[in-house]
């Protein structure tokens, strides 16, 4: 699939600068996307983002997840140790780790609409509906939280960037969307391409917080890319090396493909709902 990614041999002439200006002037880019992926580079090469292994791994990040949670003030402290996200149920959704070194230090997850309806649809199914999606891959970015250390400084960044090159480069999806704090979207629509959908309300499972729903129509921006002859046959390739993380994402693509995916089993998954229930 790399084989082919020398600058030198590609038949378009566009330099790496020129290809994330034309990138910018198309939209498909944004200044503050720039600063984001700066600063993801700058990180140290013992900050690592991948897939969990197997169910003890799993529960180690949902523990994190359960404990920074609640100290956000996004839960309530309870007898139960993990945090239950319905959406991690599905065979088809994946949950990813943050670690430095050995230590975990943030956790996202990427939640399939295969076989079940995203945790979203939950308060927002009206609005998703009306989005009139058939026939599109749909996928909900879930389970963000990063630990409340100094090794976790700025890592929510590379754990955003890692989810959407794995979603809109590896799963091929068409939509992503994610539900975040009221006082928060602006941040994800200024920097990050996401667009508001409809109009916030208030979430039972979260101490009744303000939540907006955000979507990244990201079919759009491939065929953005696709219909731009500049950006050559593997456009997207060489938007990645303008933005200096074709490295980052040639790794994390051999690591996803060489290792088999963990998902819950049928039995996990009863004891992650046990252990969430207590």
């Amino acid at each position: 699939m790399f084989s082919c990614l020398s600058l030198g041999e590609q038949h378009v002439a566009v330099t790496r600068k020129s290809v994330v200006d034309k990138a910018v002037s198309d939209g498909l880019l944004n200044r503050r996307i720039l600063k984001i992926c700066s600063l993801v580079r700058s990180f140290g090469g013992d900050t690592t983002v991948s897939p969990v292994q197997g169910f003890v791994d799993f529960l180690k990040g949902m523990e994190m997840l359960n404990d920074e949670y609640v100290r956000n003030g996004i839960t309530r402290q309870t007898r139960a140790p993990f945090l239950y996200n319905e959406g991690l149920i599905d065979t088809e959704s994946t949950l990813f780790l943050a670690r430095k070194g050995e230590e975990i230090i943030g956790t996202v997850s990427l939640l399939s609409s295969t076989n079940n309806p995203m945790p979203s649809e939950k308060l927002f199914a009206q609005e998703i509906a009306a989005l009139n999606l058939h026939n599109r891959k749909v996928v909900e970015v879930g389970t963000l939280s990063v630990k409340k250390t100094p090794a976790a400084e700025n890592v929510v960044f590379r754990l955003y960037l890692s989810i959407m090159m794995h979603a809109i480069f590896i799963e091929q999806v068409d939509d992503i969307f994610i539900q975040v704090k009221e006082k928060t979207a602006s941040f994800y629509i200024n920097n990050l391409l996401f667009e508001k959908v409809g109009t916030a309300k208030t979430h039972p499972d979260y101490r009744n917080l303000q939540a907006s729903l955000l979507r990244a129509d990201v079919k759009n921006l491939r065929e953005k890319i696709y219909e731009q002859q500049c950006y050559g046959a593997k456009g997207w390739l060489r938007i990645l090396h303008g933005l200096g993380l074709l490295a980052e994402f040639k790794s994390f693509y051999h690591e996803e493909t060489l290792s088999e995916r963990f998902n819950l089993g049928e039995q996990d998954a009863e004891v992650y709902r046990y252990l969430c229930h207590l």
